[in-house]
């Protein structure tokens, strides 16, 4: 059946739910809260009250807002928030107790202390002044931003333009501090396992004494299998070897398993084996793995339809397109990830080859910013 006549009732029910999502450099509708939701959220002194605005990733002053009240209702674990704040003063944030897949501070008038569960990625952009009440696994700080973190951190990255000058101080552990320049790849710091309270960088000195954190990596707690074997990880800890095996994924776990450890090198599992590298080629298993950008451009029926609405895309690709021999859109075949890392080096620092935190880099922001063309 052709798509127009299957679309015309999918298309009445998505309109009663439509909601409209900017994304930098794209415009979308969001379907449904099945998935992760983006969330601006930003003081409002003539509301003199934090406010929110769904489905966008920048607040706009100009269009309704609701109370955060309703927020604290709407938000559930995996959805993404975004902070503004150009006010001289502002209230203490409070975002309930969800687990955010994503928390971006961008550039503040004033210092916000922020509460909210339990955080997978934080961005704290440039100008950003914070403090971060929860654990957090990834947190990404980029150049001047002052913060603290008054929990637990797994990874904290520092990425400055050139010079360090953040302040950051953690009130719980951190596992690895890594922070280098992003335009002349110089590594300032490569420790790991701080103590408690003990963290702390001032205007990009590090304060800590030698004796609360480690100069090299602990071995993982996790046994590593071959399902679950970081080897991009172990390829970037190793020149050597990478330069030798390349990110071949079976290769590296075989040096490993036959050499590496009796050399004494550490091997890493991953938190969520499959959710790195994945698979090297085929249709795409999940909606992280499909390209639905190239899936609009490639098919202007739905692009007319949809826009870039990730959702609406790839519910019509399994529902339809696949039956319809429309063709594959895995990232993997469509996105040349690896080039994308190696073309920015702050994404490579941050990401390494991870096929879709590089890709969902690429249509959130890579886009916008005009780092290029990387579809195949």
């Amino acid at each position: 059946m052709k798509f127009y006549q299957k679309a015309k009732k999918f298309l009445t029910i998505l309109a009663a739910v439509a909601i409209l999502m900017v994304v930098p450099g794209l415009c979308s509708i969001e379907a449904s809260a099945d998935g992760p939701v983006t969330y601006a959220v930003k003081y409002v002194p003539g509301s003199r009250d934090w406010r929110y605005q769904a489905n966008v990733s920048a607040f706009d002053d100009n269009a309704p807002h609701r109370e955060l009240y309703y927020l604290l209702q709407e938000l559930k674990d995996g959805d993404l928030v975004v902070v503004y704040n150009d006010s001289p003063s502002v209230p203490d944030l409070n975002l309930g107790t969800r687990r955010l897949s994503n928390l971006t501070v961008t550039g503040t008038s004033s210092f916000v202390v922020i509460y909210c569960g339990d955080v997978d990625n934080c961005y704290l952009l440039n100008g950003a002044a914070c403090s971060v009440n929860a654990n957090v696994t990834n947190a990404y700080v980029y150049d001047t931003v002052l913060c603290n973190f008054n929990k637990n951190v797994g990874e904290l990255y520092v990425y400055p333009q050139d010079a360090m000058t953040a302040t950051i101080g953690c009130s719980g552990t951190v596992d690895h501090l890594y922070a280098v320049s992003r335009t002349t790849g110089k590594t300032y710091y490569n420790f790991y396992s701080f103590q408690a309270g003990s963290l702390g960088i001032k205007d990009g000195i590090l304060t800590t004494a030698s004796g609360r954190y480690s100069t090299a990596p602990n071995p993982a707690s996790v046994t590593v299998t071959r399902e679950n074997f970081d080897y991009v990880r172990y390829a970037n800890d190793y020149p050597d070897v990478k330069a030798a095996l390349g990110l071949n994924a079976a290769a590296l776990y075989g040096h490993y398993t036959t050499y590496g450890i009796k050399e004494g090198r550490i091997a890493y599992a991953v938190a969520n084996p499959g959710a790195g590298a994945g698979t090297a080629t085929g249709e795409a298993t999940s909606a992280s793995e499909f390209n639905y950008i190239r899936y609009a451009d490639k098919n202007p029926d739905l692009k007319a339809a949809f826009g870039y609405d990730a959702k609406a895309l790839y519910k019509h690709y399994t529902t339809f397109g696949s039956s319809e021999n429309r063709g594959s859109y895995s990232i993997y075949d469509t996105f040349d990830y690896t080039r994308y890392a190696d073309d920015h080096a702050d994404l490579k620092a941050a990401f390494g080859y991870d096929a879709k935190a590089l890709f969902r880099h690429y249509a959130t922001y890579g886009i916008s910013e005009g780092r290029g063309n990387y579809f195949k």
